[in-house]
């Protein structure tokens, strides 16, 4: 009897070996053929190329350019203006024009300061010519100084309210800088399921070459006993018809890692559409203890995407206190004054402005309302709306975090009990196959105990891999959730 079991394992071990050297040949030619890619290199590379980053990377320049649009409130404006006038008149009395002509040449620079202060400095320049009577000066040029300024008294009062626009920009722009690092910590995490997957989608079809192999093998020992007479020609249905399951499942496994490789490289932004890629790491399955708490507060205290949601709000509150402002009623202090001479002479009238200027000086109130009002109630009700919409998103979003975190904490504690339970499974499967081969081998087990032992270990092998994988992409899913960018192999940083 012993003899004879040590000419099966012989005989099993001929038959494995092609199936070996093909597995190993497979292999080969992927580390030959393939791309070498470790989970940090993936990470890295889907960080630099990523398409939706760069999308969202370009949403920072846009809020950068809006920052700057509506700093332009204050910029200083250069107003320049020259032309000729020419007018043929019809004399409605005697010694009327009958024609003038006029030169203009002039300039002017404004200025709003973040007081809401309006300032104007202009000097014109004019050339009149005329062949009416009685002209004292022909032609006559005047040239002309002139100050003004506007103070708001009720709208647009006050340095808060000028800059509103300014800051509610600026801290759009730093929630689009916050929502950048939220996505490439959203992304980090995708990658390293898609990573994890692929590595799942290597193991699993060495799992089912093996149970393959184990099902032609066991058709091969029916076929010698068949040919001695120690077993019935029909014995040899059920595992030829198992071996086909077993080749359509294999099939299957290896579509599953084309599969699993192209939501990478989509990830990745990759190139190499046609070049297989080589993971390089394995799962690390060392307990961890989480610190639930601890966890939350990192997450609800540094999560990008809630400091976004901050700043979201008081860019609303800031908007919602102009929309306010807007629909009080305008009035402006205006006061303005003015130096200038005229002579027939330019030069002449330029030396009268600054020794011996003609003067002219206005100050009043500027009072405007609109009797109605709707454009401005209406835009008020939309950013009161905007502001509490703003608030509950903000609230939601921690609500979502609060969830997500109590939810992937227990994921990883229950995979973490769940590794140990199936390494004893695939042990136990293991001697229980061993087991029904010895029995078989004596007549006292039937093929379908065999190949029921067999199928029980190739699950047991493919299950203990996926709880594997999925305690890793728990632990990825952490780091997620906190907004944290690790690219460490399964562990927090």
């Amino acid at each position: 009897m012993q003899k004879q079991n040590s000419f099966l394992v012989i005989f099993c071990l001929i038959l494995l070996l092609p199936v070996f050297l093909q597995a190993e040949q497979y292999q080969q030619e992927r580390n030959t053929k393939g791309i070498d890619l470790s989970l940090s290199l993936a990470v890295e590379q889907a960080l630099a190329n990523n398409l939706n980053l760069k999308l969202r990377r370009e949403d920072v320049i846009i809020a950068e350019g809006a920052v700057q649009s509506v700093e332009g409130k204050f910029d200083t404006l250069l107003l320049a203006e020259i032309g000729t006038v020419n007018k043929e008149l019809t004399p409605m009395h005697v010694g009327a024009a009958e024609e003038e002509n006029t030169a203009y040449l002039s300039g002017e620079l404004q200025k709003t300061f973040a007081t809401g202060t309006e300032v104007n400095m202009g000097w014109s320049n004019n050339r009149f010519d005329s062949d009416m009577d009685n002209m004292l000066i022909d032609p006559a040029y005047s040239s002309i100084l002139s100050l003004g300024v506007s103070q708001p008294l009720l709208k647009g009062w006050g340095t808060d309210i000028q800059t509103a626009e300014i800051q509610a920009a600026k801290k759009q722009l730093a929630a689009s800088g916050f929502l950048v690092n939220s996505q490439a910590a959203d992304l980090a995490a995708l990658v390293k399921s898609a990573y994890w997957d692929l590595v799942f989608a290597l193991q699993d079809i060495e799992v089912q070459q093996l149970s393959l192999t184990l099902a032609k093998t066991l058709l091969e020992e029916i076929k010698v006993k068949i040919e001695a007479g120690k077993l019935a020609q029909i014995e040899l249905y059920q595992p030829q018809s198992e071996v086909a399951r077993r080749e359509e499942t294999l099939i299957a496994a290896e579509r599953a890692i084309g599969v699993a490789e192209d939501e990478l490289k989509l990830l990745l932004n990759s190139e190499n559409w046609f070049i297989p890629l080589h993971p390089t790491d394995t799962p690390q399955t060392t307990p961890v203890h989480l610190d639930l708490e601890g966890i939350l507060t990192n997450a609800l205290s540094n999560r990008p995407d809630i400091k976004a949601a901050d700043l979201n709000i008081e860019a609303a509150r800031i908007q919602t206190a102009v929309a306010t402002d807007n629909t009080r009623p305008s009035l402006a202090m205006a006061g303005s004054v003015g130096y200038g001479g005229t002579d027939g002479a330019y030069g002449d009238a330029v030396d009268i402005a600054f020794d011996k200027p003609d003067t002219r000086w206005q100050v009043g109130l500027n009072f405007s309302v609109p009797l109605q009002n709707s454009h401005a109630k209406g835009v008020l009700v939309q950013a009161m709306a905007i502001h509490r919409k703003a608030k509950t998103d903000a609230k939601l979003l921690r609500l979502q975090v609060k969830k997500s975190i109590r939810t992937t904490v227990r994921d990883v504690n229950l995979a973490i009990k769940a590794m140990e339970a199936t390494r004893k499974t695939s042990i136990a499967t293991l001697k229980r196959l061993e087991a029904e081969q010895v029995k078989f081998d004596a007549g006292s087990a039937t093929t379908l105990d065999v190949l029921i032992a067999q199928d029980a270990y190739s699950q047991a092998l493919s299950q203990e891999n996926r709880i594997d994988i999925i305690y890793v992409k728990s632990l990825a899913e952490i780091d997620r959730i906190q907004g944290i960018v690790s690219i460490q192999n399964g562990n927090l940083e």
